[in-house]
């Protein structure tokens, strides 16, 4: 869960960062495939078909809420920052006045 006082730079930084890992051990794991001379596309297929309908659905649902949970964050932290840009009550700025 994000800070409130997170910018929306360190967002996307720490964003960045799980991707990257995430990119990382994907690569690891296609690599572990290929020293141990398996077909990745294959593995996959048969770890997808050893799932039951029940783990299946539950895998899906747990997607959905993890889903739903960041894009819940996208909103409040789009409200959050509209309240932060604001602009002031005061309306168009005034003419200097002239000093006599």
């Amino acid at each position: 869960m994000p800070n409130p006082q997170d910018t929306p730079e360190t967002l996307v930084a720490r964003a960045q960062e799980l991707i990257d890992r995430v990119q990382r051990d994907m690569a690891s794991t296609e690599e572990f495939y290929r020293r141990e001379g398996l077909d990745a596309n294959k593995v996959r297929a048969t770890l997808e078909d050893s799932l039951t309908v029940a783990q299946r659905l539950q895998a899906q649902q747990a997607f959905q809420a993890d889903m739903e949970a960041v894009e819940q964050e996208v909103r409040e932290e789009a409200a959050r920052q509209s309240f932060g840009r604001q602009t002031p009550a005061t309306g168009a700025v005034r003419r200097r006045r002239q000093m006599i």
